[in-house]
């Protein structure tokens, strides 16, 4: 590749972070910006291209509503929802790969049918029965150590933001048992219902005292007061979560470390959000579609405008790779069930287990999934990622040999039409008259042809920062 390429890169890596008086970003910004954010993919170019020409006045607000109600949608949640809940077939959650295809499927189920952010939790934390047959009991199974103290731990963690937790609330778990059955890989979570009620009294952090009866559920009590609309930290928790997906940085920060000295941001918005969270019980996608709708979600790129520039997720660059080149990467893994290689096309984000990986994913700081923390996932750009996508022959094969770029260059024989369909593709906009003109140049400096060109015109944009980051 050749000098001049890098002084392109330049130009297009500043092109993001520019910003003009108004405070709203462009409509290019905000459909890459809708579109990573609640799928974790780019828009097809005839889909930026149909958006750009949309003159309607809600044509904002229907995209919101299109992406929230689509399977890619549900599908890039379900991998949120996976970092979280540590769904992993290997160590240390050691669900195995049919509990872990098992779990991702209730997940998946639960946000297409938009159940309730309180019932979810409840369906999870009460469940019982064969991890096969009832997966949200994997979230008992998923701890190396499977104690009360440990459940117990890890659902303050998740539900309530604390990272410590020094009342017995634990006992409410204590009748939680494991068996194995003939199946291989199976185990069936019950309760030991008659086990004596303990002497202890139960007492939570809020001073709420709980009160367990003999052959009872102990469990039931406590998911009550957890879930309660009177339990105002549990909504909290979710809204901050929520904001912390879209906008990389939570109104608590981190969103799973509540202390005394760790105020939100701004109290006066967590409270309004966790308000309407309530009053629309619990309705996460009413939560989400509020959020992106929001003035901060179509505010300019920091510091004139709220939105702070995010790199983007491992897996997200890994399928932006392949959807730019039309050549995926393939998965496989070590244990046969329910496959072992994974059907082709598979993106990164819908792989549903954390053992699953690959050399790209690694290089991009994929979450090991080993704790519920949101700070696990680590989204710097390093070095060793930039030498990659500069220099890697691998990746420059891949460019080489796409058909969609052949495809592209039949369909497009001038360098403005060429310019624009892989700018489309690439960066959800079409080419200014600037990056044209230095196109322009650059062809004719190094006597390239337009299949010369666009090559270099895509190593060219997936070395900026305006693909690198959700901006």
């Amino acid at each position: 590749m050749k000098k001049t390429i890098f002084i392109i890169i330049a130009y297009l890596s500043c092109v993001a972070m520019q910003t003009q008086a108004s405070a709203q970003c462009s409509d290019e910004v905000f459909l890459r910006r809708a579109y990573l954010t609640v799928t974790g993919s780019m828009p097809s170019a005839q889909t930026a291209a149909k958006f750009l020409d949309d003159e309607s006045e809600n044509k904002r607000e229907r995209l919101i509503s299109r992406l929230l109600n689509s399977e890619l949608c549900f599908k890039y949640m379900q991998m949120r929802w996976g970092d979280i809940l540590r769904i992993k077939s290997e160590f240390p959650s050691n669900l195995w790969p049919n509990g872990v295809q098992a779990y991702n499927r209730w997940v998946y189920e639960h946000l297409m049918n938009n159940t309730p952010y309180d019932q979810m939790v409840r369906d999870l934390l009460l469940s019982e029965g064969s991890n096969f047959r009832a997966p949200a009991v994997n979230f008992y199974r998923g701890f190396q150590k499977r104690s009360p103290e440990n459940f117990y731990a890890n659902i303050n963690l998740l539900f309530l933001g604390n990272r410590k937790c020094s009342d017995n609330g634990h006992l409410c778990f204590s009748q939680v048992k494991f068996k194995s059955t003939k199946e291989w890989k199976e185990e069936i979570i019950y309760l030991d219902i008659h086990k004596s009620v303990p002497t202890q009294r139960i007492v939570l952090g809020d001073g709420t005292t709980l009160s367990p009866k003999q052959d009872t559920d102990w469990r039931e009590e406590y998911v009550r007061w957890l879930t309660s609309p009177d339990n105002r930290r549990f909504a909290e928790v979710m809204v901050n979560r929520m904001w912390y997906w879209v906008f990389g940085r939570g109104i608590v920060h981190e969103p799973d470390d509540w202390r005394a000295d760790n105020k939100p941001s701004d109290p006066a918005l967590l409270a309004r959000l966790t308000d309407y969270f309530i009053k629309n019980n619990f309705d996460i996608k009413k939560l989400m579609k509020k959020i992106l709708l929001s003035k901060q979600f179509a505010s300019k790129a920091a510091p004139e405008g709220f939105y702070t520039p995010q790199r983007l997720p491992a897996e997200v660059i890994v399928d932006a790779l392949a959807s730019v080149t039309g050549i995926w990467n393939t998965y496989n893994s070590r244990v046969p069930e329910p496959f072992t290689f994974y059907p082709p096309r598979t993106r990164a984000t819908h792989l549903g287990d954390a053992t699953v990986s690959s050399t790209e994913l690694e290089l991009f700081g994929k979450v090991s999934r080993d704790v519920s923390l949101e700070g696990q996932r680590n989204n710097s750009i390093s070095a060793r990622q930039l030498l990659y996508l500069m220099n890697s022959t691998v990746l420059e094969q891949r460019i080489r040999k796409s058909g969609i770029l052949k495809k592209i260059c039949e369909e497009n024989t001038t360098l403005p039409q060429l310019a624009d369909a892989i700018t489309l593709r690439i960066l959800s906009r079409r080419a200014t008259a600037r990056e044209k003109q230095m196109y322009e140049k650059y062809m004719q400096q190094n006597s390239l042809t337009l299949r010369d060109l666009a090559i270099d015109m895509v190593w060219t944009q997936i070395n900026s920062n305006e693909f690198l980051y959700n901006h």
